[in-house]
């Protein structure tokens, strides 16, 4: 049987129920998680060869139709995978609410910064439809956004409208109220009920109205500081009963239908998870018993879901939490079943705004590797491990006495000169290779842990920006090549021109991450950075303008089968300018021709900058060097 080194990489952990390594030793996708059947697998290696064999007709001036080959890097998307942790998350939520005799339902929203990307909103929207599941929207783009997906969700599904506002993004709120959709309008400072009230009198629109509460329950580690008493949003709870008092002065109250918390994202443990909802529901019941809210429906236990990075299942991290979905929804179910009924207040409808634990597993990046290179290690000149066996076997093979046997003089004299010859030389070479023996396991060792810089087609600002702005640490591991063991300890050097663009930090605080040699005979290596999904996307940059990758939309089927259902590739070198303000053709393109005209050039530069616009900037068919 062959051998399965992807242990090494702790897969069995993080990856379960989605990731695994095949026979071919390979990484492999389950998209149904466990339900996954045998022959249902998707091989990613041979999703990478489809996809890099593919050409597509991209329509870049409107008049000037083009055929271009998928570049690398790429982000491999798996939307059974979407679908699986939507409706998962949706089967813990019904198990906690049938369990503990809880009278309302689940009803959640994914929020839209978490993965802007149309096809991944569009699917949350689809996959959600028999669930009410809807969209989170935290500024007027994302509004839009949810506004036009939403159209196609089951009727009631929540437009929950986060963010701090000003009468546009209010006024865009109410729109999609008249269109009939579930839009609530969350204040996160108490100023924004005034602009509400002006809107609503302006465009003769009622509005639904949700208060986001600033708890005292906080996180530890990073992902706690914008929330607790000084935390950056919502309204400490004698302000939220402020506002309840003076909607009821207008004869408004009735607008208020929803209290939202967020505590944080990646919430280590369900102690604070249930701690954070109690805190919450016993706010929702005094707006109800105390401040008369008798239309509240809703309570909106904002984000937090959290994703086991590093599969140690220990929150002892921001990169670990101790749950699952199963216990996460039984404690925020559990923690507001026990508040209502102490206060006799009707069960809210829950709500939550899980992002991360949503998208993360469902995509991930294909890193290519152009070549490698050992890091040099301090040592003495001369004295690599083949040197020092090689004087160590001089030094042991020399019989230098025996040309003593010619001196000169009687038997004896000459007999007594060559014993003593012999002993100094011995105690000499003896000492020599005493010194050389003790360095050699030195060196041995050296060469055993020599570290690789892996040149990969990547750009850490532009495909894994929480990995240099928060220290976030991925799943890494090779693609292929998984019943080998990996001999070499490497670090990944990106193509930018910055001292940060290498990621030489990896889970479980190693400081290398496991790889082959690279071997062209077996063709390209391929590093993947799992539980990408969320937020990389959204938050990369244009450093050195290389921009975003080429994206892969694979559905599973039977037998190991996929398709390729969308490929869209990267930005162009053309399109990446123009979004720092250049005109294209008028400040670029067209200065080089004037000038490459004038030097008589242009048949050759015109060619060389027309492939430079519209390709990505990363590297294409990148060969090294024989003695890379």
């Amino acid at each position: 049987m062959a051998k399965n080194y992807g242990g090494v990489y702790n897969i069995h952990r993080w990856g379960d129920p989605y990731f695994a390594v095949n026979k071919s030793g390979h990484l492999c996708v389950r998209p149904h998680g466990r339900d996954t059947a045998p022959g249902q697998e998707i091989d990613v290696l041979s999703v990478i060869h489809q996809a890099a064999a593919t050409t597509t007709t991209t329509d870049h001036h409107h008049d000037d139709k083009k055929k271009r080959k998928l570049q690398f890097p790429m982000i491999l998307r798996f939307p059974d995978v979407l679908r699986h942790r939507l409706h998962s998350l949706h089967a813990a939520f019904a198990t906690a609410i049938k369990h503990t005799g809880y009278r309302s339902v689940y009803q959640g929203v994914f929020p839209v910064k978490v993965n802007q990307n149309k096809a991944v909103v569009q699917d949350m929207v689809r996959f959600g439809h028999q669930h009410g599941y809807g969209l989170e929207a935290g500024s007027k783009p994302e509004l839009l956004i949810a506004m036009s997906c939403l159209t196609r969700a089951k009727p009631g599904a929540y437009l929950v409208c986060n963010g701090y506002k000003d009468k546009d993004y209010v006024a865009l709120a109410l729109a999609a109220r008249a269109m009939g959709l579930n839009a609530i309008i969350v204040l996160e400072m108490e100023e924004e009920l005034d602009i509400v009230i002006e809107q609503s009198r302006r465009l003769g629109v009622e509005p639904a109205i949700g208060v986001r509460a600033k708890l005292l329950t906080r996180l530890p580690g990073h992902f706690g500081s914008t929330a607790g008493k000084h935390g950056k949003f919502g309204l400490l709870a004698e302000r939220i009963y402020e506002v309840a008092r003076k909607l009821k002065a207008l004869n408004k109250l009735h607008w208020l239908k929803l209290l939202h918390f967020h505590v944080g994202s990646m919430i280590p443990s369900t102690d604070i998870v249930f701690k954070a909802a109690s805190e919450a529901a016993e706010i929702y019941c005094a707006l109800v018993n105390d401040c008369s809210a008798e239309g509240m429906t809703t309570l909106d236990c904002g984000g937090g879901l959290g994703v086991d990075y590093d599969g140690t299942r220990s929150g002892n991290s921001d990169m670990s939490v101790a749950y699952g979905l199963e216990e996460y929804a039984s404690s925020i179910v559990q923690a507001v079943r026990l508040r209502c009924d102490d206060n006799g207040v009707p069960h809210p409808v829950l709500c939550t705004e899980s992002g991360h634990a949503m998208a993360s597993h469902h995509s991930m990046i294909i890193l290519e590797a152009l070549s490698a290179s050992a890091i040099p290690e301090p040592r003495d000149e001369g004295e690599t491990t083949e040197q020092l066996h090689a004087k160590i076997h001089e030094l042991a093979s020399k019989q230098q006495p025996r040309a003593l046997l010619n001196l000169k003089g009687d038997a004896a004299t000459g007999m007594s000169t060559i014993s003593c010859a012999r002993a100094l030389d011995m105690k000499k070479h003896g000492i020599e290779m005493y010194k050389l023996g003790k360095k050699l396991p030195k060196s041995v060792m050296a060469d055993a842990t020599t570290i690789y810089n892996y040149h990969m087609n990547l750009s850490v600002f532009s495909l894994i920006p929480d990995f240099w702005g928060i220290q976030r640490l991925f799943p890494m591991m090779p693609v292929s090549r998984l019943h080998e063991r990996p001999t070499r300890m490497a670090t990944l050097v990106d193509l930018t021109c910055d001292s940060d663009g290498k990621i030489e930090r990896f889970i479980g605080g190693a400081e290398t991450l496991p790889l082959h040699p690279l071997d062209p005979v077996l063709g390209g290596y391929y590093v993947a950075v799992l539980l990408s999904g969320a937020y990389q996307e959204a938050l990369s940059s244009k450093h050195n303008l290389f921009g975003g990758p080429s994206l892969v939309r694979v559905l599973g089927g039977d037998d190991g089968e996929f398709i390729l259902d969308t490929v869209d590739l990267g930005p162009t070198t053309e399109e990446l300018i123009g979004t720092m303000r250049y005109d294209v053709k008028e400040d670029i393109s067209g200065v080089i021709e004037e000038w490459a005209r004038e030097k008589q050039v242009w048949e050759m530069v015109g060619t060389l900058v027309e492939n430079a616009l519209n390709t990505m900037p990363y590297l294409a068919d990148y060969q090294p060097p024989p003695t890379a």
